[in-house]
């Protein structure tokens, strides 16, 4: 079914729910079967499950009416607005039975993904987005198989989307990076519950090893305590109280002009001049990716290992540099497995729609954003679109984006975002066509 053919209150107009009430509104625009059902089940609920008269039911829609009109607005505006009532209001939409309902729409919908590292130590509390804990990721994976979310080889479910066999709410499970924990936290947990999973790895650490520069540098500042300090190799002298954000920008631009070897003594330089012990670092490999020895061990567990840049650079205009990316990227890789590399993912989410053809020329069948959605056959295999998924993200925000109501709420901000937009074209079509308002000198 078509989400323009689907006639529910998410869909239509605010004013429905606001002008009629929610039970109104469900008997004048009917959804599905089943979710008028769980729709009836909650306004019983709400008033305590127990049998009532007509007159008692009406002050039911009353009570409902005005919260669930709120909360349609709230996701509608896209304004910014506090994650707790962000939260609070998906609880109350998937009490209603909207989550439901926006499962059996999008059922057809591919779900992807987006994980990154799991923490060794306590990576998760410097960014829990990046590094997430093992118990995090297994609670996630229970979620899905519990609420029959099939999960796919990702060739596996791209071949079903063309084909138009793709099995309900099917998901895929992508890793971006490489990083070193996901052999070492991620693949017993893997390997335990028997899921397939896509890990995009950039190389230019596995030739060059040691703990990656930008995000070991952003680490270090984290740790450091506001004070006074004196950046190695003459880069200046900061005080962390209020001029943090640039003595990292400096060390930063420092250490990008560096090669790797000095790169590592640099970052020891700079451990010292922040007071933070760099051999807890080397000893726990934190922040390093994974060596050649750990790609195959992957690779013979089953994970599937794909295509992410040599040195997670991505221009957008410079084709031969892409391609170059492309090429020592799947050199480095083509050691470690025996299968073609075909799969591609954007570093940090940077692409353009006119890529689309250098990739496939050099033998790329897909590439995943970190656009936001889901994905459908006519969806280009060269914008996949995921969900990112970390430690940021509860419980309940993670349901209502696998549902698909996340995706409902974007597809109603579009068209309230182009209804808005044709307004503003027809008030400067209509201004144009009224005589000035100024007056103008009459000539003899």
């Amino acid at each position: 079914m078509a989400l323009s053919d689907c006639n529910t209150p998410m869909l239509n107009p605010l004013r429905i729910t606001l002008d009629t009430g929610s039970e109104s509104c469900i008997n004048r625009y009917p959804p599905t079967c089943e979710w008028r059902e769980s729709v009836c089940i909650s306004i019983r609920r709400l008033q305590h499950r127990e049998a009532i008269p007509e007159t008692r039911m009406k002050h039911g829609v009353a009570l409902v009416g005005p919260p669930l009109a709120i909360c349609i607005g709230l996701f509608a505006t896209g304004a910014p607005i506090s994650r707790s009532i962000i939260r609070i209001a998906l609880y109350l939409m998937k009490f209603l039975g909207f989550f439901r309902l926006a499962r059996q729409i999008t059922r057809h919908g591919l779900r992807i993904i987006c994980y990154h590292g799991f923490a060794v130590a306590e990576e998760y509390k410097y960014r829990s987005t990046l590094f997430i804990r093992d118990d995090f990721f297994r609670k996630r994976v229970e979620y899905l198989k519990r609420e029959r979310y099939p999960i796919l080889p990702l060739r596996d479910a791209l071949d079903a989307l063309a084909a138009g066999r793709l099995p309900p709410c099917a998901t895929v499970i992508t890793m971006d990076d490489g990083w070193r924990g996901v052999h070492t936290v991620g693949l017993p947990i893997i390997r335990e519950l028997e899921i397939p999973v896509t890990v995009y790895v950039t190389t230019y650490y596995v030739e060059n090893p040691m703990p990656v520069f930008t995000v070991t540098v952003s680490y270090l500042f984290w740790r450091a305590t506001p004070q006074l300090v004196h950046l190695p190799r003459g880069i200046g002298t900061f005080d962390l109280e209020c001029e943090a954000a640039k003595a990292e920008e400096a060390a930063q631009n420092f250490g990008a002009a560096l090669p790797p070897g000095d790169r590592l003594e640099f970052l020891k330089e700079l451990a010292v001049a922040l007071d933070i012990s760099f051999y807890d670092i080397e000893s726990q490999h934190l922040f390093e990716v994974m060596d050649e020895q750990q790609l195959r061990d992957l690779a013979a567990a089953g994970v599937d290992i794909q295509l992410h840049s040599h040195r997670h650079q991505w221009p957008l205009y410079d084709r031969e540099m892409v391609e170059s990316e492309i090429a020592e990227n799947r050199r480095f890789l083509q050691r470690a497995v025996s299968y073609p590399l075909e799969h591609f993912c954007y570093p940090s989410g940077v692409y353009g729609l006119h890529q689309a053809e250098w990739l496939a020329e050099l033998g790329v069948k897909s590439a995943t954003t970190i656009d936001p959605g889901l994905n459908y056959s006519h969806t280009s295999r060269f914008a996949l679109r995921r969900l990112v998924d970390g430690g940021p993200v509860s419980d309940i925000e993670f349901a209502a984006e696998m549902t698909g109501f996340m995706e409902l709420v974007r597809l109603l901000r579009r068209r309230l975002r182009a209804a808005r937009d044709m307004t503003a074209r027809w008030r400067v079509y209509r201004d144009k066509g009224r005589p000035s308002s100024t007056p103008t000198e009459s000539r003899p």
